[in-house]
C-alpha cells in the first residue's frame, strides 16, 4: 500500500470562511455554497502542508462531503490553483447521511484503492475522531 496524506476540501484546503453563512440557519443553501466555493482561495497553511506531503513522497488524496454533481467545479478549482492530487473522493449525489458515515465509507474506498492514510487534515472534529479511530496517527484539526 502507498502511504497518503488526506485533505478535506471545504473549510480545510478550500477557505470557505466567507461563505459559511450559506450553510447555516433555516435557509441553508448548499447549492449556493458550492457554487460560491469556486471563488474561494486555498488556505495557505493547508496548501503548504499538502506541498510538503507531496515532497515527502506521499500520495495526495482529497475527500469532501460535496456531492458528486460538484465534481467538475471541484476539479476546475483544483486546477485553477495548481493543486495536483492522486485521488478525489466525493459523496454520491442525494447521499444525505452524516459526514462521519459518508467519510467512513470513503475511507474504505481509499484503502481498497491501495492507499494507507498516514496523515490527514480535516475541519470536522467528529471526522477527525473517526480518522484517529481508524489508526491515522497524524490528524490535524484545522
Amino acid at each position: 500500500m502507498r502511504e497518503a496524506a488526506l485533505f478535506d476540501l471545504d473549510g480545510t484546503l478550500c477557505d470557505t470562511s466567507a461563505i459559511e453563512h450559506l450553510t447555516q440557519g433555516p435557509d441553508r443553501d448548499y447549492a449556493a455554497f458550492h457554487a460560491a466555493s469556486a471563488d474561494c482561495p486555498p488556505r495557505a497553511d493547508v496548501r503548504a502542508a499538502l506541498d510538503d506531503a507531496r515532497e515527502r513522497g506521499l500520495a495526495i488524496v482529497l475527500w469532501t462531503g460535496r456531492e458528486f454533481v460538484w465534481r467538475d467545479l471541484t476539479l476546475d478549482w483544483l486546477a485553477g490553483h495548481g493543486i495536483a492530487h492522486d485521488g478525489l473522493y466525493m459523496r454520491w449525489a442525494a447521499d444525505y447521511r452524516p459526514a462521519t458515515t459518508v467519510k467512513a465509507a470513503l475511507l474504505e474506498d481509499i484503502a481498497a484503492d491501495g492507499l494507507q492514510v498516514a496523515e490527514a487534515w480535516e475541519d470536522d472534529a467528529a471526522v477527525a475522531d473517526l480518522l484517529r479511530e481508524s489508526s491515522v496517527t497524524a490528524v490535524h484539526l484545522v
